[in-house]
């Protein structure tokens, strides 16, 4: 009777575990019945909400956070058509981002972004970049954020068109803002004037054009390891114009900037 009872217990404690790794299982990879019913499910919302277009499944995928899957949809003969859907583990469409990205032009303004900011990094991480740059790059920006005074003859993101070619740097131009902090062991208003002509020189040279930069001088961290531990001191420059950056009066505008970006960030901290 012991020996049944050992038998049908362990028996029982197999059966849990192995419910247990499969509960886990799922949670983590998904399994192959809900992955059929979110491919059934994208493939009738398709034919259902966008018969007559050449919206394909580019692939079904897992995401184990949201325990759920996601379906890339993709045209082809659209760069910026592409979008995804959300799907539930029982094949319920939960989320279509359709009319964000290609409605509402996410797609193309992610696309000009990419290509900008390569075109800013293929400057700033060469090696003929005569500074150490702690952060640095360069963002397309289609939307001003809030506070921002608008930007004159930049374009926005409303008026974007779907797979239209677009010059990057004459997009830089109006709606280029560049990121860069820089470490040195010279924080002065003369160093910060170097690095504002050196970098425009640097970006005229490879054809690219930038609106603003924010623009942080600081001394290098005591240990390469926790850059947040640095001396005390820096120069910080925010949204310092493009069209500012000449050396006639440069000492002047620097100083206002300083000024100014101070002002702003004692604003936010009351508000």
């Amino acid at each position: 009777m012991k020996r049944r009872l050992l038998k049908i217990s362990a028996f029982c404690l197999a059966v849990i575990l192995i419910a247990g790794v499969c509960w886990f299982a799922n949670g983590l990879v998904g399994n192959p019945i809900s992955r059929m019913l979110a491919r059934n499910a994208a493939e009738a919302y398709l034919a259902e909400k966008y018969s007559g277009t050449d919206y394909t499944i580019e692939k079904i995928s897992y995401d184990f956070k949201d325990v759920g899957y996601y379906a890339r949809i993709v045209s082809p003969s659209s760069t910026d058509g592409n979008f995804t859907l959300r799907i539930s583990m029982l094949g319920k469409i939960k989320y279509d981002d359709f009319e964000h990205r290609v409605l509402g032009h996410e797609n193309v303004a992610n696309r000009l972004n990419v290509e900008y900011s390569d075109r800013i990094n293929a400057v700033l991480q060469n090696s003929a970049f005569p500074y150490a740059v702690s952060i640095g790059y360069g963002n397309l920006e289609f939307e001003q954020a809030v506070g921002e005074a608008e930007t004159e003859g930049a374009i926005r993101k409303s008026e974007l068109v779907n797979d239209g070619f677009y010059n990057v740097s004459a997009l830089g131009a109006t709606n280029g803002k560049l990121v860069l902090y820089v470490d040195s062991d010279t924080v002065t208003k003369e160093k910060a004037a170097e690095i504002l002509l050196t970098t425009k020189e640097l970006l005229d040279q490879s054809g690219i054009s930038f609106y603003s930069i924010h623009l942080v001088l600081q001394y290098p961290p005591y240990d390469s390891g926790q850059s947040y531990a640095r001396p005390a001191g820096e120069i910080r420059l925010g949204n310092f114009r493009s069209c500012d950056i000449y050396e006639d009066g440069i000492m002047d505008r620097i100083a206002k900037c300083i000024e100014d970006t101070q002002n702003y960030y004692e604003e936010q901290e009351k508000a």
